[in-house]
């Protein structure tokens, strides 16, 4: 646009209109940036603020089904516990005759106590075995594998301490005691199991622990064939000395879930062989080694998952044998758990979220590892409990075995179950249902509980108990703030609970586990 210069432009009215208009549309679409840029600014702000807002209010809603029925049921003895055979070895630091040993496993009745473990495969019964002096040791964990012997008072030792505390004892034989043509030596079978018949002990049986693993820890091999077989003669041997309604338990193989599934192909050779000699399929589970794990491995949703793809890979390779499945031996990690982490308040995250999701999944029976001894213990050398102790009292004392189906969530950080809740926690024996799991963001959650069928909400209360600590490793665990200690006479504390309205927002801490009771709710899968 030359002319915009001319000289004689200025005097020009046809030239200074074409300047005005100009000038005039310029400040024009000026202003109008300005307006768009401030108006894109409001925008923002009211976006951010609104972001902000939804972020300090934001509530995980979870759906409850009122009219669902019963998904599953567990064994009534579904949280049961271990000692391991190793502490047999020398009997006289396994304080099964203290009186508060004595009632720590009591509050955890009813349950299973299994002796077992890898040293159960080296016990010789009222003999010394002919062997050398110097100590063997599991090349892998480092274990002491040398071979040695019990009595018939230190089987009668356990036999009462089962009796005391209300359990029923699982007894784990010594499968590698064999015959030169391979077959299973049950010489000491033929001592034991009289000895308890003659003193009317009821009990359980297993037959070698972890079979599957014998060359990489014994360097021996007894093939599924052949353990199925020794199976058989174990039922028999159990049959003719008065025991044909105990339960056999096994094969108790461990690997399940690794690539080359040789723990799975291993069980169900053996079922394919075991015919009806046993009563119940058993396996072994842990999440992480011992020796390297760290505190984040245990609040890892990652590592949480693992469980699910264990229980689903077993399943596929058994589910025509239909027979019910126990989790024999299990905890947070192998190698008698990880020092300062396994026997610590973070621990309780994997432990109650493996007791829902194999609740959920048709594990009857979850066996922990250990009740005393090692790093992950549930009782102290002190005998002192640790949380997962606590954890489970709590869990004895809210939840039942009828298994409800828990919803679906969107939040990867909130990991939670439903079951009808135990009789022992009812309110004048009026139907109540209880939701439990674990938070494992570092920042608070609300939650809102929406019914789906519901029943009059005038008559239902809900019970909160909240499960914190001051920090993941502490040895001490709070319910509701308030630190959980035993009185002085071994007897539980009272659990006092927060009560809220059931249209009230739930508020979880970060790295909380929780139970929640909804009492007098209206559901026929937990009427009593």
């Amino acid at each position: 646009m030359k002319y915009l210069g001319n000289k004689k432009s200025g005097k020009d009215p046809q030239y200074r209109n074409i300047i005005e208009s100009y000038e005039i549309t310029r400040k024009r679409n000026i202003n109008i940036h300005w307006y768009m840029l401030g108006f894109f600014v409001v925008l923002l702000i009211l976006y951010l603020f609104t972001l902000n807002l939804q972020r300090v209010e934001d509530v995980t809603v979870i759906n409850l089904d009122t009219r669902q029925s019963v998904h599953r049921r567990t064994s009534t003895r579904y949280l049961s516990y271990g000692l391991d055979t190793s502490l047999l070895r020398d009997m006289k630091t396994l304080p099964i005759n203290d009186k508060r040993f004595v009632m720590l496993a009591h509050h955890l009745s009813p349950a299973y106590v299994r002796v077992g473990g890898t040293s159960a495969d080296c016990l010789f019964f009222d003999e010394t075995p002919s062997s050398s002096a110097d100590k063997i040791f599991d090349p892998i964990n480092g274990e002491d594998i040398s071979n040695f012997t019990i009595t018939h008072k230190d089987f009668l030792a356990l036999s009462r301490f089962a009796r005391k505390s209300g359990a029923r004892m699982i007894f784990d034989l010594n499968v590698l005691l064999r015959r030169p043509d391979g077959s299973w030596n049950y010489s000491d079978a033929e001592k034991i199991i009289p000895l308890a018949r003659a003193h009317n002990i009821e009990l359980d049986w297993q037959l070698g622990n972890e079979p599957n693993s014998f060359h990489h820890v014994f360097n021996r091999t007894v093939t599924a064939t052949q353990l199925a077989s020794d199976y058989t003669d174990l039922r028999k041997l159990l049959d003719d000395n008065g025991y044909e309604s105990s339960n056999l338990i096994g094969p108790e193989v461990n690997h399940i879930g690794d690539a080359n599934h040789k723990g799975e192909l291993y069980g169900a050779e053996f079922l394919k062989h075991a015919n009806t000699s046993v009563t119940y399929f058993s396996w072994h589970q842990y999440y992480l080694n011992g020796h390297i794990a760290t505190v984040e491995d245990f609040i890892n949703r990652t590592v949480f998952d693992y469980l699910a793809n264990q229980i689903n890979s077993l399943s596929n390779f058994i589910r025509g044998y239909h027979i019910r499945v126990w989790l024999s031996e299990t905890s947070s990690a192998w190698g008698s758990g990880a020092p300062n982490l396994s026997d610590r308040f973070v621990a309780g995250f994997l432990w109650l979220d493996k007791l829902g999701y194999s609740a959920w999944a048709g594990i009857d029976v979850v066996t922990r590892q250990s009740f005393f001894g090692g790093h992950y213990a549930l009782v102290a050398h002190d005998l002192t409990p640790n949380p997962d102790w606590w954890v489970s009292v709590i869990y004895k004392q809210f939840v039942s075995e009828r298994v409800l189906d828990p919803p679906i969530l969107d939040s990867k950080a909130l990991r939670l179950y439903w079951h009808c809740t135990a009789k022992s926690a009812l309110i004048n024996r009026v139907p109540a249902i209880t939701q439990y799991g674990v938070h494992l963001d570092n920042k608070p959650m609300k939650v809102a509980i929406r019914m789906i069928n519901p029943a009059p909400l005038k008559s239902i209360t809900l019970h909160l108990y909240v499960l914190t600590a001051d920090h993941l490793q502490s040895r001490f665990i709070k319910m509701n703030n308030q630190t959980l200690m035993l009185r002085p006479d071994g007897k539980l504390p009272p659990f006092n609970p927060i009560i809220l309205d059931p249209d009230e927002k739930i508020e979880l801490p970060p790295h909380s586990m929780y139970f929640l009771i909804y009492h007098g709710m209206q559901i026929p899968a937990c009427e009593v």
